[in-house]
């Protein structure tokens, strides 16, 4: 009997013993354990921010990039692995196609280009040649607040106007965006991005209305007199 009492008792001393045990070191080792898994936090972390949105910023090394003109930058497709396709993917990106900024051109860049080629009315090929390139290029231009015409759009106005380029739907040129930001100015909402889409189009005929022009939406010599008459 006593030893049985003497048994259960040293049980109980055991008991309370390793339930203070327990409280002094359960804290240390919850606070050992935080310690430890703060490296994969921060990793976590560092890859979730990889191929987010974007700010809205473009990085410095991508915005040199855009000294070269559209039409001599490298042609981009499904395999290129180039410092130009991170610029391609930022830009998607900002614009609104979730793409991972790797400067590889998967399938996804090309499902996202594809996208982009149809909203701008361009040919729907997955490859970034000149034309979409410029319009690439239109998503960085910065609105102006005030009605100056550029300077660079300014330059070509000293080709007279019988001598400009007959524009039309499906035109990609610089006197594209004269037109649009002639447009523009005169009130009819048009997006300068040098590419003569629908939306151009449209505003050129109630534009040549407005003129008494013939409506057909080509940018001809008497259209173009009236556009140069707007500056």
């Amino acid at each position: 009997m006593f030893l049985t009492m003497k048994r259960v008792y040293m049980k109980q001393v055991i008991i309370r013993e390793e339930s203070a045990m327990k409280k002094v070191w359960l804290p240390l080792l919850l606070a050992s354990g935080l310690f430890a898994a703060l490296p994969l936090s921060f990793d976590s972390a560092a890859a979730a921010s990889h191929g987010s949105a974007t700010d809205g910023q473009l990085p410095e090394l991508l915005e040199n990039l855009m000294d070269i003109a559209p039409e001599h930058q490298f042609t981009l497709r499904q395999g290129s692995n180039r410092i130009e396709v991170e610029l391609l993917q930022w830009t998607l990106n900002d614009y609104g196609l979730k793409t991972e900024v790797d400067g590889i051109f998967g399938p996804q860049t090309d499902r996202n280009v594809r996208h982009y080629q149809q909203d701008k009315g361009l040919v729907v090929d997955g490859i970034v040649g000149m034309y979409t390139w410029v319009a690439i290029y239109a998503e960085h231009q910065q609105p102006s607040d005030d009605t100056e015409l550029p300077a660079r759009l300014k330059n070509v106005m000293d080709i007279a106007p019988e001598h400009q380029f007959t524009l039309r739907e499906g035109s990609h040129r610089i006197e594209v965006e004269l037109l649009q930001w002639t447009l523009n100015d005169y009130g009819l909402k048009t997006e300068v991005d040098g590419i003569f889409g629908p939306e151009t189009n449209r505003n050129v005929r109630h534009y040549q209305e407005d003129k008494g022009l013939k409506i057909d939406g080509i940018v001809g010599v008497n259209t173009w007199t009236a556009l140069y008459g707007e500056h």
